[in-house]
């Protein structure tokens, strides 16, 4: 069959198809995730390889039982990740990158997706507040990926030698690498210094407040004592949203320590970087100050509704910074200009030195990564940029901080029910809630530890078993099917009773419920049916 008319064919009934999923997925009465064991999955499909294909009518069988059995994003009631579906020409987009398949590590194997990539990673960079000649940005697999060639970059910048040599030049020079990061930040920072060979030993977590973000007097503190011990501060994460409360971490004052002790200050807006870049102010207050960060991550496809994945690294002083720290040049590969530049006018190479400067001197941007293959990305973002607008952007992060407000506001007022009691774990950073649901037939415990009777570290602290509590109601709730949620924890801080002046003591803070709003769908009706779930559960499992 011509591939054209195949694809017709196909393409045709995918609509119908995707189009019955999403009516399906959106119905209040559709589950958010199949129940059903691990053993009945794998026998809902034939995973045995075939001599022969199935061909078309087998193949829509196998895939309406992938969408029937995949967990669903549509529904209003995923309330599990930092992520949520697609906006419909997000699915557009997505289905563009398979119909292309074009690789975005050279120029000519992806030419438009060169240009979008490097105008779109410019404009994200300029509303961060980076130099307008300089700011740029690439596309990455995932804000982890993101933040590990943030830190490789830093640590290639600041020791040079370690390209040629590698670890053995620091080695033998007696330099010992050391990242610092918040107690709160992703793990991926963790990874990145596994991958990068500075060892966990050499990664710092600073403390936090209250509030879950870095404490940048312990970060200076921690900073001196390491140099002190023989060691070679060099990256800073600082995180715009952190993964369990939505801290954002105070920028301003951690750019003082960074400057003072000439260190790379990287921020990991994988989460909150959107609502930074595109939120209204009187909402939420948060500016990325300018000139004084090095690098940032942001990840479109967790709160602006691009399909996954689709996450930016901004550097602020160009891509030339990561070709020095990663580029090799391969001549086989990458074979600098555009074939069309001898041909520019003068207006067109005024343009094009623009770019260059911003680029590091070439369209080919692979060889400023880690990698070879790559997906042009960005395309996915400025077609949802394109279609919707910017105000639409700005809506719906305005909307998740609205809804955050909203729901902190609404377990507040319930306070004391029936069925028990509910308190927060702290008010709302940014578009997460945190909070703890008691069992009415716990309440008197839950009393006798708010007394001081109990297991509680300070009076307005928890108790442990509230943890266990937390897991065995998310855990019915999940089983059953009907919405999706999450629970996590954190260390919390206190200055040590002795020993040297900044030193802090961390205890894990008992299991809590943990629901982020970034699915623009959600009501004040769907927020009082996940309470009222908390509940029915609480009563099925506590009487």
């Amino acid at each position: 069959m011509d591939s054209s008319k195949e694809l017709e064919e196909l393409l045709t009934t995918a609509a119908h198809v995707f189009g019955d999923y999403v009516r399906k997925s959106t119905d209040p009465q559709t589950q958010v995730i199949d129940p059903t064991h691990v053993q009945k999955l794998l026998t809902r499909l034939d995973l045995s390889p075939r001599d022969q294909g199935v061909g078309q009518q087998g193949i829509w069988d196998d895939i309406k039982i992938v969408c029937d059995t995949a967990t669903n994003t549509w529904s209003e009631r995923f309330l599990y990740k930092l992520y949520t579906s697609p906006t419909p020409i997000g699915v557009v987009s997505e289905s563009l990158m398979g119909l292309l398949n074009n690789n975005a590590h050279v120029f000519r194997s992806s030419p438009i997706g060169a240009i979008v990539e490097a105008t779109l990673g410019r404009r994200l960079a300029e509303m961060c507040g980076f130099p307008r000649d300089t700011g740029a940005g690439l596309t990455f697999p995932g804000g982890s990926y993101s933040n590990m060639h943030a830190l490789m970059v830093a640590r290639n910048q600041r020791f040079p030698e370690i390209k040629t040599q590698g670890l053995w030049g620091l080695a033998r020079s007696g330099i010992r690498p050391v990242v610092f990061t918040s107690a709160h930040a992703h793990y991926s920072i963790e990874k990145a210094a596994i991958a990068a060979g500075v060892g966990l030993e050499n990664v710092v977590f600073v403390p936090t407040d209250d509030r879950g973000c870095m404490d940048a007097e312990a970060l200076r503190t921690l900073v001196v004592r390491e140099i002190e011990s023989g060691g070679t501060p060099f990256f800073v994460n600082a995180t715009a949203g952190t993964t369990v409360l939505s801290a954002f971490d105070p920028l301003d004052e951690i750019s003082a320590v960074c400057q003072e002790f000439d260190i790379w200050l990287h921020v990991d807006g994988s989460w909150g970087g959107p609502l930074a870049l595109f939120g209204d102010k009187s909402l939420f207050n948060y500016r990325i100050p300018a000139g004084k960060v090095n690098s940032l991550t942001v990840n479109p496809h967790k709160l602006l509704g691009i399909p996954m994945q689709c996450s930016f690294l901004l550097v602020r002083d160009g891509l030339g910074v990561m070709r020095d720290s990663l580029g090799l040049g391969a001549t086989y590969l990458y074979h600098s200009a555009p074939p069309d530049a001898v041909d520019q006018d003068d207006e067109e190479r005024h343009i094009n030195s623009q770019y260059m400067q911003r680029l590091g001197g070439s369209w080919d941007l692979g060889d400023a990564t880690m990698g070879c293959g790559r997906r042009p990305d960005a395309i996915k973002m400025w077609i949802s940029w394109r279609y919707y607008g910017t105000q639409y952007f700005c809506d719906r992060v305005n909307r998740a901080r609205q809804l955050a407000i909203d729901f902190a506001k609404l377990i507040v007022s319930r306070s004391t029910t029936k069925a028990g009691r509910w308190k927060l774990f702290t008010e709302p950073q940014s578009i997460s809630v945190c909070f703890w649901f008691i069992p009415h037939s716990q309440a008197q415990r839950y009393e006798n530890a708010a007394d001081g009777e109990g297991e509680s570290l300070r009076k307005e602290e928890y108790a442990e078993w509230w943890g266990d509590v937390t897991k065995a109601l998310c855990d019915r709730i999940n089983a059953d099917g009907a919405a999706l949620v999450d629970y996590a924890t954190v260390e919390r801080f206190r200055a040590a009773s002795a020993g040297r002046p900044g030193e802090f003591v961390g205890h894990k803070v008992p299991y809590f419920f943990r629901i982020p709003f970034n699915n623009p769908n959600v009501t004040l009706g769907t927020q009082s049916a996940v309470l009222d779930a908390i509940e029915d559960a609480s009563r099925a499992i506590y009487g």
